[in-house]
Order: structure tokens, then sequence, then C-alpha cells
């Protein structure tokens, strides 16, 4: 059976489709090897068509705009090996936290780069991005920049046969499905007083409700041809993009998708995280930039096209840059990341009352009982009530780690005290392979995160090194020689300032 991966991000009118289709180009590439489940707040059929296109695998979740309500009601589809991607800007910090405390794995798509994320992976292909720009957990994994660009695959599988452009006769505007600031009425009146354009291509999107009104537009242009393109497939929009001179589209993923393909670009920005694709444009010479594309005068627009026409030097010049700019090798890329999610990586979950054996045959394990302080076997009927006080008691997280289907072991932090007391035990089948460490490590940070002040303490017998070398590389210190019990042990302390 394939691994999982469910998909969470919503569009339509009000929000636009950027998030769903780069989802779904996402979904695409990693349908082969994983099963995709997309999970939407109530969509329009529109938008469930282009879903069914990848996956039939659909939830679709009560409206609302409490974060707090949508994420319970999403993550009562989840099983703890599903893997999570989130494409959205509600999907905050809380939010990341609630799934990543559930023990499943976390991918988020983030351009804002606005808040603090719990996420394995982060994704942004906007170009010349750093990791710095973040704030995220120690573990957290970056996929930046053009590498990692979530295209559909008919702009991968272009041929890049570049078009030779010598006039601008033909036009696309794409000014985003829903188009909430009617950027496309704007820009192709502009256009419709410039001599030479002959044709006006505008794509639109059904969730755009405003496009019915181009008609009356459409018709105060006389002898000027406009086509309009209402949720066209990725095939034919490589098509249309081909058949064009010139585009005129936001730095979103619609310019990127014309440098895949080929066409000389006017570009900017309608939204502030479209910046960072912009900035990547402009570095790469690969469109001209008219900034902030809501403002910008109607002349200076004009004026840009005109220069084209002009002097198409300049059309061959972003044509041969945009070449260069996409290799075509992120699917690769982007599939290793997830192989790596699914397959090889230790995840945890919480204990449950389930798990109650299997704590049992961990604490009775020979090497076990012979590092712990208290060397005799544990009877049945006693574990089974300390166990159940345990799951009960707020001050005890018992974290459970497993790797796909096997449990590794597990790791106890519990308030005994005034202290905060560590105790690790790792399945004999996964001794040598350093899943101790990691254990500790995705346990205390995640202990740390939710009790920043804490300090974990570990007590260690003298003659177990092996326990001590792990708790050291896992960034334990302040090393003291003590008694604990009645033993000579080594006190070892975690704080959040040092994981």
């Amino acid at each position: 059976m394939k691994p999982r991966i469910i998909f969470r991000a919503d569009g339509g009118t009000d929000v636009g489709m950027g998030h769903v289709v780069r989802s779904l180009a996402l979904a695409d590439m990693l349908s082969l090897e994983f099963s995709i489940v997309f999970v939407i707040q109530n969509p329009e059929e529109s938008i469930l068509s282009k879903i069914r296109d990848i996956t039939e695998n659909i939830v679709v979740l009560p409206a609302t705009t409490d974060m707090v309500e949508d994420v319970s009601n999403f993550m009562v589809h989840l099983k703890q090996d599903d893997i999570v991607v989130l494409d959205g800007y509600y999907f905050v910090s809380d939010y990341q936290k609630k799934i990543k405390s559930a023990g499943n794995k976390l991918v988020v798509v983030d351009d804002l780069h606005a808040w603090h994320h719990f996420a394995d992976v982060i994704i942004n292909y906007a170009d010349n991005i750093k990791s710095d720009a973040y704030s995220a957990e120690g573990y957290t994994k970056y996929c930046l920049g053009l590498d990692y660009i979530l295209l559909r695959k008919e702009f991968f599988q272009n041929s890049r046969t570049q078009i030779k452009r010598s006039s601008v006769k033909k036009v696309l505007i794409s000014m985003g499905a829903a188009d909430i600031h009617n950027l496309t009425k704007k820009y192709s009146e502009a256009l419709s007083e410039i001599d030479g354009i002959e044709e006006i291509h505008l794509l639109l999107g059904s969730v755009n409700k405003k496009a019915d009104t181009f008609i009356g537009q459409i018709n105060q242009f006389g002898n000027l041809k406009i086509v309009k393109h209402v949720d066209i497939s990725a095939a034919d929009l490589v098509k249309l993009i081909e058949q064009c001179d010139l585009a005129i589209c936001p730095a979103s993923t619609i310019s990127l998708e014309c440098c895949a393909v080929g066409i000389p670009l006017i570009s900017g920005y309608t939204a502030e995280n479209q910046k960072g694709i912009l900035d990547g444009l402009i570095s790469h010479q690969v469109a001209v930039d008219l900034g902030d594309l809501i403002s910008v005068e109607k002349e200076i627009f004009e004026t840009k096209v005109i220069e084209f026409s002009q002097v198409p030097e300049k059309l061959s010049k972003l044509l041969s840059n945009q070449k260069k700019m996409i290799d075509g090798k992120s699917p690769e890329r982007l599939l290793k990341v997830f192989r790596l999610l699914s397959d090889t990586e230790i995840t945890f979950r919480f204990a449950n009352e389930s798990d109650v054996d299997t704590y049992f045959n961990w604490a009775n394990d020979p090497l076990v009982r012979k590092y712990s302080f208290n060397q005799n076997n544990i009877d049945y009927e006693s574990h089974v009530k300390w166990f159940k006080a345990k799951l009960l008691s707020q001050d005890c997280y018992f974290y459970l780690f497993r790797k796909s289907e096997k449990k590794v072991g597990q790791v106890r932090i519990d308030k005994s005290g005034e202290e905060i007391v560590i105790g690790i035990s790792v399945d004999v089948d996964f001794r040598g392979q350093s899943a101790g460490l990691e254990m500790l490590k995705l346990s205390c940070n995640d202990y740390l995160v939710k009790n920043p002040t804490a300090e974990i303490i570990a007590y260690i017998k003298k003659d177990n090194l092996s326990s001590y070398s792990t708790f050291i590389k896992a960034g334990f210190a302040d090393e003291k020689t003590i008694l604990y019990d009645g033993l000579p042990c080594t006190r070892l302390t975690l704080k959040s300032n040092q994981s």
C-alpha cells in the first residue's frame, strides 16, 4: 500500500487559486509513489474538477474562518503515518503545532515567512530566498529556490525550443483566476490603445465572478480581437503561451510557467508574497518589472509594451535568459524529500492505552533492566496500574517512536517533584542505528517548545557508557557525578537554549 500524503489548501473567489494549483502540481509529482488525498473547504465544482484530474480522494471540510475549528475538522481525517502538506496563509504556528503533536510529518509551502514554523520541511521556490528569513524549529529542513519549483508536468515536458519573436501583436494577460482587483480590464483597455496590437488573450478562472463584465468591454474595442480562456488545462496553456508574443502577469506561479515555456514577460506584484518571485525574475533578467501592478500608471505600462515593438532585441534577450533559468529537475528533488519523510525517518506519537503491552515488554527487556536503578522485573498488574496513571498525568509525556509500521522505542519525560526527568528505551531491533539519538532530539525539542522554561534532567548509571554518549550528542550538558537511589551516576541537563 502506498503511503498517504494529505494536501490541505483552499481556493475560490476570495483567496484565488494559487494555493490549490501549486499543491496539485506537487501532488502530481508525487502521485506515482504516494496515495494523494486533497482536503479543502467548501469548493466550487470547477475547483473539484481540477483536483479530480490528480486524485479522486477528496475530503470537503465545513466552511469556517476559525482555524481552531478547522484544524479539529481536519485532523479527524488524519492517520498516524500520513504526511501532511499545508499551503495557505491561515496555517500558522498553532495550526502546525497541533499536527506535529499528533505525530504526523509536516510539509509547509510558504512564501511569506511571517510566523514561526513547526514543519519538518518548508518549500519556497522564490529565487534568492535564504533559510535565515524563517523562524522555525531546529529540525526543519528547507527546499528553497528554483530547484524546488512547483510547476505542472506539462511545463517541464515543454521542448523549450526557442520561438523567435520580432514584434508584439498577440498579448496574453493573466491576473490570477479570481483577479480580485479587476486588473484584466485595466490592462486590456491600455493595450487596446496601442497601435499594432491585434489580439488580446485573457486567462480567467470560473471563480472570477467579474468575468461576464468583459463581454461589454470587448465590444468597445472595435476590430481588436479579444479571446477569453476560462479554466483551461495546462497543456492548452502551454499552446497559448507559444502562440502569443508577450505575457503580462504578476510574479506568481503563472510568471514561472511563462518562463518555462518561453515568452517575453512584463510582471510586477499584486500581493506581498509575490515580491520574492519578482526579485528572482529581475535578477535572472527574464522579465520587465512594473512594480505595483495595481497602482502603476497606464502610460508607464504602454511605454514598456511599445519599447518591445520598437526594439525586438529586448524580446530575444528575455527569451534567452528564460531558457537558462529552470532546469526541470525539481520533481526528482522533491520526490527524494518525500521518500525520506515516509521511508527512513523516525516519527513519534503519544502513547495510549493500547500500547500497555508494548511498554511492558520494553520495561522488562534484559538490557533495560540492567541499566535501570531498580533491576527487578516488573509484574504485569503493577505495570498496568502505573501505565494508566501516567497516561492520565498532565506532568508525563509518553513519546512512542515508530519507523514505518514498526515501533522503535519510547521516551518518557516526567515531572517528579521539582525535577523533570527523562528516560529512554530502544527496541532491540533498532539498537545500534542511532535511533536513540534521534528519539532524544525529537522528544526534547517537542517538550521544550511546549515548556520553554523547563530543564530536563537525565540520570545515567556510571557503567552505561553508550547511553551517556547518546545524551551528550543530544545536547545534554552541565555534567555532575552524584548518588541517585544510592548508586553513583551522571546527572546531565538540557535547557531550551541548548537544544
